[in-house]
């Protein structure tokens, strides 16, 4: 690609470069026309796609309406229809808490469906015989906590898997030495077993059970399906097969070259008190892969884990401690084999029917349950993260960029879920997708969109919630931000544009296992005194932005400039992942080095990297390094040395002594403290393609090649402080630099740069939450050019305030007679707009101008007139708007046509627009609903999600928010 080739492109940039929405459907409730009418205004504000989803709507017909009904299968036409019309694309959802994960055509007793193994157990003192049958699950009793959506359906069979007994020590620890398996003697559930002599003895006996977890709305009860057996894929590809994907759907999905299905989150639930994922070939397999018998560790293995595998805490420890490290070896291996059987039996499959049939697999692979975060990555066509579950850190990013970047796979991530419904300026989301930018993530689906249409009785202004009224921030038409989309979307497309040119160029890989990662970070928003600290406060000022990493704790290679990014060791074992003697997947991420950290690694992973650095591989063994385990519980784990174990009970640990040991010796091998990673890199001349001339702990960046062009992206994520900052970025080769402004498309000679032998310097100096992109064209001659001064040229301080107030209007009622012998309403409530003239102001929040006042939410738009009596040739002319309290708005010079700008710092290049004289400037700001809503009472009925899951039931505290332009607005020369 040429630069002319990427200026052209990017202008305009194609809609499959626009960023995409989360649509939550009312069911199959809404009209033809409201289906219709929605996708059409999603096309028009320039959002690329739609990824929808049936939620429940209160009172409604379930059956008629559910999902599976006739209505929700020509609502799923009409969906792609409309989408494909249009050339956006469109995703089917799926996800366990999703209704079309979930089948009608299995029941809890099936194969087919959610297995756990479920534990109950006696005491024996010593000696005591006990005779007959074994004591069963009561599946009538209350189930486990659990804070996860969903509930338990009924549960009729379920089948013995085996009996272990063990001696109890003091507080509750087992003797591993003492496990004795007795399932070969138990017959017909029934057995006669006496405890031996000594001590105290517990005999546990394991069931297993469908799970019977279910979710709403449906038109029939739906299960969850298997995801451990073939068999529960197998159904879910017949289902589909042979019931959703009718011959009319299947030529529209035919017909759109991006249709999708999207699985969510795995928020799978066991509902018993083993607390163990099972599958009916789990034991055998275990057996077959990993070398021994699962039964007898199967006490260690039960569990709790009230909100995804994060919390997971296991009900017995070894009384030993000389058994804790083989203990935590089998809990390895048996969370290890779910992983594989996620993958083997459910994603391969499923993606290759979804390709026969025209689609493609976009998934949140692995997280929430106790599954390996990395390894599916390969299996999908699409990897995504989300900003709420991970708390937008940009640590929590690179957990996935890993195998995205490794295997070319497209990187996005669910965008804008908050527990602050309507509450927040627009910048807070924004810098959410800045942040996902700086770690390679490309595609954003913002989270989300729903029609204001919704039943009678339960839909009230602003409109329909579809996400409840409390998880999640809403992208649509109800918002007074929405007339900006437009100028919005084609910013967000022409960055994700950029960077998705050539290939990523990441420095350092991490070698990184867990199946427990953290995914509840964005949860963690109770303080130490059970104050709620607000969503903005933690984004904003808290973890990442006050210098505290999660996975990777020691900042010197993120200040350096050093990129870096996680990945399961295993992967480098793959037949698609290459060494060149340089770089680790020079197509791909082209990692010039990788580190090793945690205390175990594979034996086979450790041998590949000893014969990897034979040939010239740049490896950093890092001993100490301190890590995140959950947030919520303040627990954290320190690898005093790395690579000191295999994780897995393999009995390979002394052959990975000496691989390591010979590892530690090679000449192309540093072994370092988290602190001295930099200057081992450094010292084995892998310190960064974009390194930083002087360390700055402001900036984050990103790296992309493509031909002769490199693409850097920089943001400075400290966007809740006053200060900018002044970064030199030092690029590898020499050329011509340019920068990309996002609001209008033109890509402009980048004054700020120099030649530095064989490296181009770039000066970049950015405001708090500002992001740039430059573009280094090799093929082009380099021009030293110092950074321009800048002159204020005006300040604008007469200001004519007009304020466009939007409350609730009168609603519409919709009807639609589909001719099965009832007729469908839903109501759309609509908004007034009453024009406020708050005359002559100074410029301050309209809570603080007598004019408009603290219940006021809507638009501004305010004009002042700048006299310029002469423009300076070849000058740079911009508008600097000071501060907009976040808000998203447009400039408009004269009658110059709208110009959006960066609500971190809106700043309008105006060069074009301005002439000598009088210049007539509007600037249109929009806020939030929050101040409306908080007068209407809004907030008073709708439950702090936040809080709830942490067991506080809380409703929301909203206060009143700062609106509109406050400045100071200067007008600028760049000279």
């Amino acid at each position: 690609m040429t630069l002319d080739d990427f200026r052209r492109e990017i202008a305009d940039p194609a809609i499959e470069f626009r960023p995409e929405l989360r649509w939550w459907l009312a069911e199959g409730l809404h009209t033809d026309a409201t289906l219709r009418r929605e996708i059409a205004d999603a096309h028009r504000l320039g959002f690329g796609g739609m990824e929808f989803l049936a939620m429940d709507e209160g009172e409604i017909d379930h059956a008629r309406y559910g999902w599976g009904s006739e209505e929700w299968v020509h609502d799923s036409q009409i969906v792609v229809e409309e989408t494909t019309r249009r050339g956006m694309s469109v995703s089917f959802t799926s996800g366990t808490n999703w209704s079309n994960a979930n089948l009608p055509t299995i029941d809890p007793d099936q194969r087919a469906a959610a297995q756990e193994l479920d534990v109950v157990h006696e005491t024996l003192a010593a000696g005591q015989s006990r005779t007959g049958a074994l004591p069963r699950i009561d599946l009538d009793a209350p189930i486990a906590e659990t804070t996860l959506p969903g509930h338990r359906g009924r549960i009729r069979q379920q089948n013995l898997v085996a009996v272990v007994a063990a001696r109890v020590t003091g507080e509750g620890r087992l003797d591993a030495a003492s496990v004795v398996d007795l399932t070969a003697q138990a017959q017909d559930e029934s057995l006669d077993w006496t405890a031996p002599d000594e001590g105290e003895w517990r005999l546990f006996a394991y069931w297993m059970h469908g799970t019977g977890q279910t979710a709403s709305p449906s038109a029939s009860i739906n299960y969850t399906v298997n995801y451990l057996d073939r068999d529960g894929v197998d159904a879910v590809i017949a289902y589909w097969d042979d019931v959703v994907l009718t011959p009319a759907l299947r030529a529209e999905i035919a017909r759109n070259p991006r249709a999708q299905m999207y699985m969510d989150s795995l928020e799978l639930s066991t509902y018993g008190v083993g607390g163990m994922f099972w599958g009916f070939t789990l034991a055998d397999e275990f057996r077959e892969r990993r070398g021994y018998d699962i039964v007898p560790w199967l006490p260690f293995l039960t569990r709790d884990a009230p909100f995804m595998a994060v919390s997971t805490v296991y009900h017995h420890q070894p009384a030993d401690e000389a058994d804790r490290l083989t203990v935590e070896k089998v809990r390895f291996d048996y969370v290890r084999t779910l992983t594989d059987l996620y993958i083997e039996n459910m994603l391969r499959p499923f993606a290759a029917f979804l390709h026969e049939v025209g689609m493609t697999l976009r998934a949140e692979i692995s997280y929430g349950l106790p599954f390996e975060l990395t390894r599916p990555g390969p299996e999908v066509d699409g990897i995504e993260t989300e900003s709420l579950e991970f708390g937008a850190q940009i640590d929590a990013y690179r957990l996935m960029a890993g195998p995205a970047h490794l295997f070319g796979k497209q990187y996005s991530s669910e965008t804008g879920a908050t527990t602050r419904n309507h509450m927040l300026d627009h910048r807070f989301y924004d810098q959410i997708i800045a942040t996902q930018l700086a770690a390679g993530i490309t595609k954003t689906v913002l989270h989300g969109w729903a029609s204001p249409a919704g039943a009678e009785g339960v839909t009230e202004w602003p409109g329909h919630e579809g996400m409840w009224p409390m998880f999640s921030e809403r992208f649509d038409t109800r918002q007074p931000g929405s007339e900006f989309y437009p100028l919005w979307t084609a910013a967000i497309g022409r960055l994700q544009y950029a960077l998705r040119r050539g290939r990523p160029r990441i420095d350092v890989g991490v070698l990184r296992t867990d199946h427990f990662t953290d995914n509840l970070i964005g949860m963690a928003l109770i303080g130490p005194n059970g104050e709620r600290i607000p969503d903005e406060v933690a984004y904003g000022t808290m973890w990442m932005r006050d210098r505290q990493n999660h996975w990777w704790q020691d900042l010197g290679m993120q200040d350096a400039g050093i990129t870096y990014e996680f990945f399961d060791g295993s992967l480098l074992l793959r037949d698609d992942v290459s060494f060149d003697g340089e770089e680790v997947q020079p197509d791909g991420p082209g990692y010039r080095a990788l580190i090793v950290y945690q205390s175990t690694l594979d034996a086979d992973v450790a041998a590949h990297l000893r014969d990897c650095a034979r040939r010239g591989l740049r490896l950093v063994i890092v001993d100490g390094a301190r890590e995140l385990e959950s947030l919520m519980a303040g627990r954290h784990r320190t690898h005093e040395g790395a690579a000191t174990a295999t994780p897995g009970l393999d009995g390979r640990d002394d052959e990975l002594a000496a691989i390591m040991a010979e590892l530690r010796r090679m000449p192309g091998v540093r072994v370092a403290g988290p602190s001295g990673v930099v200057a081992a890199l450094d010292d084995l001349g892998a310190g960064g393609r974009a390194r930083f001339v002087d360390d700055d702990s402001h900036v984050l960046t990103h790296l992309r090649q493509d031909g002769d062009l490199t693409v850097l992206y920089a943001y400075h994520f400290l966007y809740e402080t006053a200060e900018p900052t002044t970064v030199r970025i030092a690029l590898d080769g020499e050329g011509a630099v340019h920068r990309l402004d996002p609001w209008t498309g033109a890509v402009r000679p980048h004054r700020g740069a120099r030649i530095d032998g064989e490296r181009t310097i770039v000066e970049l100096t950015l405001a708090p939450g500002e992001v740039a992109v430059v573009v280094l064209d090799r093929s082009a001659d380099h021009l030293d050019s110092a950074a321009p001064a800048t002159v204020e040229v005006a300040r604008l301080d007469v200001w004519r305030l007009v304020v466009e107030s939007w409350d609730a209007g009168e609603p519409e009622v919709l009807t639609e007679d589909p001719g099965l012998g009832y007729v469908s309403r839903e109501v759309r409530p609509a908004t007034a707009i009453t024009r406020m003239n708050a005359g002559e102001v100074d410029l301050a929040p309209w809570a603080q101008l007598d004019t408009v006042g603290p219940e006021v939410s809507g638009i501004g738009e305010y004009t002042a007139t700048v006299t310029v009596p002469d423009l300076a040739a070849g000058a740079r002319y911009v508008l600097d708007l000071g501060s907009t309290n976040g808000g998203l708005g447009s400039v408009r010079v004269r009658e110059a046509g709208a110009r959006g700008f960066d609500t971190a710092h809106p700043v309008v290049d105006v060069t074009e627009d301005l002439r000598p004289g009088d210049n007539l400037v509007a600037v249109r700001v929009s806020s939030s609903l929050n101040n409306r809503l908080r007068a209407r009472g809004y907030y008073e009925r709708v439950p702090d999600i936040g809080a709830q899951l942490t067991g506080e039931g809380r409703t929301q505290h909203a206060i009143v928010r700062d609106y509109g332009l406050v400045g100071p607005v200067r007008l600028l020369r760049e000279d």
